[in-house]
């Protein structure tokens, strides 16, 4: 079977879709991946085959804009505003690309960003990934959507209106692309069709936010997509510091580094220092080392986290998904996009301190929140048993068994 992989973005969009990749070799199929040439390397290093959609890796830290709206909001409709976007022609082009990679696949699954394939008139059975939850329910709100006391209607609405948020962002290059193939231009918003038609696939673990009652039966949450690296050796000089004293805290920001800024790291050694523990600071702008902190650029997560008492993070996806892994308590200081979504989540299912927001944090915040996840057991109690459960699931072998049934029934 041939099945085209199709994201763009940033690592994070694209590394759990390598891991799927992986999964799906390993079954005997044909896969390739299209995304950026950002991302060509990583691609060809997990023996996929490389496809290319015009473009750079939405690398939203280098524009100074940017870091200057997250700073002041977490607004990510502010943010946007600021963002460089392509111009319609340009993400037409994208979508015709998408179109080439797919050329001859037995099924397509897209991302965010690419889903303009599926919209501009797909040649194969195609499904789409989201990372948060956006199919239509009764339950809980769309993300980034108003908290209003209205009922199970209005929680249902802001999923329509959500959708149509979306929609527009995409419009105008489906239809320009659809008028170039001979093909009638959608009127009417095609979000509808996902979960119904296409299936929607939420590489998130059940066991964290286990999925609606009330959807379709083509919303899978799937558990997390995760590519199992062989083993390196971390640094020797890492291993000495963890094993010269009580475990420490892991603070890992990842890309939103340039976003938080130095400041962030001395606020949160302050406040790990005043709970007498140590601290290890992956990534970030170069600084001084000291006794009781040690800094590294890079290191395996699923190696660290676990030796950790807890991990400082933004929330972000990725970030999440591994510290859940790990089994031990966060402290989230999230800045923007779904860093606060995953945030309340973490601290509603009790695993993490209140979080901080970052446009919000002080010291005392901090202390505050560093010393509810050590001097109380529970949240180190929970996010063990949350742990086992994550670490039990089959996320990408699921995802597979997905796409084979779906090219299955589509006969």
């Amino acid at each position: 079977m041939k099945i085209s992989l199709q994201t763009f973005g940033t690592r994070g969009d694209v590394h759990p879709f390598v891991a799927l990749g992986i999964g799906l070799r390993r079954r005997g199929h044909d896969v390739s991946v299209a995304t950026s040439t950002d991302f060509k390397a990583m691609v060809e290093l997990a023996g996929l085959e490389f496809k290319e959609i015009p473009g750079k890796s939405a690398d939203h830290f280098a524009d100074p804009g940017v870091i200057k709206s997250i700073r002041k909001s977490a607004s990510s409709l502010r943010t946007a505003l600021v963002m460089k976007r392509p111009t319609t022609e340009e993400f037409a082009h994208s979508v015709e690309r998408m179109q080439e990679a797919a050329e001859g696949a037995d099924f397509v699954l897209t991302s965010m960003i690419t889903r303009g394939y599926g919209f501009a008139g797909a040649s194969a059975p195609w499904g789409t990934v989201n990372w948060w939850p956006m199919t239509a329910t009764r339950e809980f709100r769309a993300y980034k959507t108003p908290d209003l006391p209205l009922g199970p209607a209005y929680t249902r609405f802001t999923h329509a209106m959500s959708a149509q948020v979306e929609w527009a962002v995409h419009r105008p290059a489906v239809n320009k692309v659809r008028a170039r193939r001979g093909l009638p231009p959608l009127k009417k918003s095609p979000m509808g069709t996902l979960a119904v038609e296409h299936p929607v696939f939420y590489p998130y673990s059940p066991a964290f936010l286990p999925p609606a009652s009330d959807w379709p039966a083509r919303a899978h949450v799937t558990g997390y997509w995760v590519w199992e690296r062989p083993e390196q050796d971390p640094p020797a000089d890492l291993v000495d510091f963890l094993d010269s004293g009580s475990a420490p805290l892991v603070l890992a920001l990842g890309s939103a580094w340039p976003v938080y800024g130095e400041e962030t790291f001395r606020a949160v050694r302050d406040a790990v220092r005043q709970a007498g523990r140590r601290l290890v600071v992956v990534g970030g702008p170069e600084g001084t080392a000291s006794d009781d902190v040690f800094r590294v650029q890079e290191v395996d997560y699923g190696w660290l986290f676990p030796k950790a008492a807890a991990v400082v993070h933004g929330a972000a996806f990725g970030t999440t998904a591994d510290t859940l892994r790990a089994g031990v308590p966060h402290v989230t200081v999230p800045c923007w996009a779904d860093g606060p979504y995953w945030a309340a989540r973490l601290a509603e299912v009790g695993v993490s301190a209140r979080p901080v927001p970052f446009q919000k944090m002080t010291g005392e915040l901090l202390r505050q929140a560093v010393a509810s996840v050590l001097d109380d057991p529970r949240p180190a109690e929970r996010a063990a048993r949350l742990g086992e459960r994550v670490r039990a699931e089959r996320g990408v072998d699921t995802a597979c068994d997905l796409i084979e049934s779906a090219v299955a029934a589509a006969g």
